[in-house]
């Protein structure tokens, strides 16, 4: 997130006969920490959903709502967790803090207490289970926050700045997220919905406490360079840090009770609203006095009036298009403080965006802010699609979809009940859990003993060939299991990762050849397909949708994996373009700025995702059957909405590329 340089006395020298595979060990620390924190974020993810509306019973509604403020929030501290890092605590202390916080969150997840019942026509929840799981989150929202953004500082801080290792250094541990949230969804969502919530959530505990042992067992290959930048100077502030963190979890916490809880009033959102338009309006309004400077000097205020009058006409006129066609109405229903509290941070940004474009920035140095914004904003637009495929996807794979990829090679699971017998208990739950769980805990063991065993013999194939074997285990594993085992709605979010991790050798195989020969798409032509083939993810789902209207049975669920394949094609046009942008085409007074708002952009991106789901929540009130028609029409509807909006951001997208590209003033 952010590379600052931490005090030359602590640092060791860059050791290059300390490599395993190539690359230092220390990137391997850093790959399983990652790893391991993903497959907890994402396993409990796969599953929170589906556990707030079948354990406690809350509406679908309801559970988008706290789905969307938990993830929205998840990637927003992380600016702070970084900045604290960088300042005072220093990487290692950050991330253990941090990890500790994860364990004790998803250990608290596990506590499902009594399930909802209802009593004269209304549910009644089990107070202090509600309690727990809203602390629960606060712990895991804190935790992100303080491990997310340093682990992979750290893996930056491994190599020397001209070190031609450092792209495929941090593909290798990109590839940690994504195996993390590969073996995530097929333990953690199977585990959930099978054997009982407590053993899904449970298993992302244990996930992330062995992240933790193995990170810090791992600490002399970081060589120093995870230590605090002024370890005289943090002194009794580290404590200080802790404790107003652990302080910060209640305001946290009853942030997310509040989002099910406490209305929001009609004035306050239609004013919040309105400024929301102007702000926006203002930023474009900002980007096309950008675009018509040539000189580093402000304009003048009477050459600006003409353009101002154009962008109050245009904010009227959205503001009226919003209240016409019932935008305005529906914020009133489903604005929570969540989004309030995300809607006041973006006018701040955005008032400080405006008049820093306009009198701080050359001509050139406001194009290229512009054209960042711009991407940002696409960004925005489709990981708001994106984050459907863990709220209204997960809904309509659970309602509407079969769930097994191989019907006839699928191994059935009784309803399973443990007993006294610990023994017996134990064989159980090894005979119908994932085998995946094995090959987990075998590959951080295997680099373990591997790199112990190459510290004393660097010259042994002994340790590559372990280390390569447990993977290739994992691998068969996971086939096994997502073959005969029978899936679920949160298991089969795996897919998402599964394509990414299949397609990414191939995309970077395209990326590399076109630009051999010159043909390398810019930035935003990227970003525009990424926002099309975002788009046309939703069409197969939206024909699954009338298929099971039609016929009053489950679609296949191989409408779901074509959904994913596309979906994910668009993630990886979108993907180069990331966070590169931001060190690329920001101010260099205001790079660390900008890298927060590109997190906050995915904060806000996650609670819009879920207020855009509610369109088709679905409730099937206790007693009675899900209504096939209504719900393929509610559906059908928002995936063919969300579709056409899609294509459409996307054909904006390609016609302002070119002046993108022209704004970015040579930046590939």
């Amino acid at each position: 997130m952010t590379d600052s340089v931490v005090a030359p006395h602590r640092e060791e020298p860059f050791d290059h006969g300390d490599d395993f595979l190539g690359h230092p060990k220390g990137v391997y620390v850093c790959f399983f920490t990652e790893m391991w924190e993903r497959f907890s974020f994402y396993g409990m993810k796969a599953l929170l959903l589906l556990y707030l509306m079948q354990h406690h019973h809350f509406s679908n509604g309801e559970g988008l709502d706290v789905l969307g403020a938990y993830g929205g929030l998840v990637y927003a501290l992380p600016v702070i967790g970084g900045m604290l890092a960088d300042r005072w605590l220093g990487l290692r202390k950050s991330v253990v803090f941090g990890g500790i916080l994860l364990i004790l969150g998803h250990c608290g997840m596990a506590f499902e207490g009594n399930e909802a019942t209802l009593v004269n026509g209304h549910y009644v929840r089990d107070g202090l289970a509600l309690q727990v799981l809203y602390l629960s989150l606060a712990l895991i929202i804190m935790g992100v926050g303080f491990l997310k953004p340093n682990v992979s500082t750290i893996v930056g801080r491994l190599y020397d700045q001209d070190d031609p290792r450092r792209d495929s250094g941090f593909s290798l541990f990109y590839a940690g997220i994504n195996v993390g949230a590969l073996f995530a969804s097929i333990v953690c969502g199977y585990l959930g919905q099978t054997l009982g919530w407590k053993y899904g959530f449970g298993a992302a505990g244990i996930g992330m406490a062995l992240g933790l042992v193995q990170f810090l067992l791992g600490q002399k290959y970081l060589r120093g360079h995870a230590e605090p930048p002024d370890p005289e100077k943090l002194g009794s502030l580290e404590w200080v840090i802790y404790g107003v963190a652990v302080i910060a979890l209640v305001p946290v916490a009853w942030l997310m009770y509040s989002v099910t809880a406490i209305k929001v009033t009609p004035w306050l959102v239609t004013g919040l609203l309105l400024l929301v338009l102007a702000v926006l309006v203002a930023m474009v309004w900002a980007g096309w006095l950008a675009f018509r400077r040539n000189g580093a000097q402000p304009p003048r205020v009477a050459a600006m009036w003409p353009s101002m009058a154009v962008a109050v006409a245009a904010t009227a006129a959205f503001a009226w298009l919003a209240a016409t066609h019932g935008v305005v109405d529906y914020f009133h229903e489903n604005t929570t403080l969540a989004l309030v509290l995300m809607a006041v941070v973006f006018l701040g940004f955005g008032v400080w965006y405006v008049g820093f474009l306009v009198r701080r920035c050359s001509g050139v140095e406001g194009q290229k802010m512009s054209a960042l914004m711009a991407l940002i904003f696409m960004c925005l637009v489709f990981f708001t699609m994106y984050e459907q495929t863990y709220g209204s996807w997960v809904t309509f794979t659970d309602l509407l979809l079969t769930k097994d990829i191989a019907p006839q090679l699928v191994q059935p699971v009784p309803d399973i009940h443990f007993g006294q017998d610990l023994m017996a208990n134990l064989a159980l739950f090894a005979k119908y859990a994932p085998w995946s769980i094995v090959s987990l805990l075998l590959a951080p063991l295997s680099f373990v003993i591997a790199a112990r065993l190459s510290d004393r013999d660097k010259t042994s194939m002994l340790p590559a060939w372990l280390f390569g074997s447990s993977f290739a285990l994992m691998l068969v594993l996971f086939v096994r299991d997502s073959v005969v085992l029978p899936q679920t709605a949160g298991s089969l979010t795996y897919l998402g990762a599964i394509f990414l991790v299949l397609l990414a050798p191939l995309f970077t195989w395209i990326w590399g050849f076109l630009d051999r020969w010159g043909m390398d798409p810019s930035k935003p032509i990227k970003s525009a397909l990424g926002l099309l083939f975002g788009g046309l993810s939703f069409i197969p789902l939206a024909i699954a949708a009338q298929h099971a209207g039609a016929t009053g049975a489950m679609a296949s669920v191989w409408w779901l994996v074509l959904a994913y394949f596309v979906l994910e094609i668009g993630e990886m046009c979108l993907a180069p373009v990331g966070l590169s942008a931001v060190t690329q085409l920001s101010m260099p007074r205001v790079v660390s700025l900008m890298m927060g708002t590109w997190f906050l952009a995915t904060a806000f991106s996650e609670t819009l995702a879920a207020l855009i789901g509610k369109l088709a929540a679905i409730d099937v009130p206790e007693g009675t059957k899900l209504n096939f028609a209504e719900a393929s029409t509610k559906f059908s509807s928002l995936f063919w909405e969300l579709s056409i909006a899609g294509v459409c951001f996307a054909a904006v997208a390609f016609a302002v590329a070119p002046v993108l590209r022209r704004m970015m003033h040579g930046v590939k």
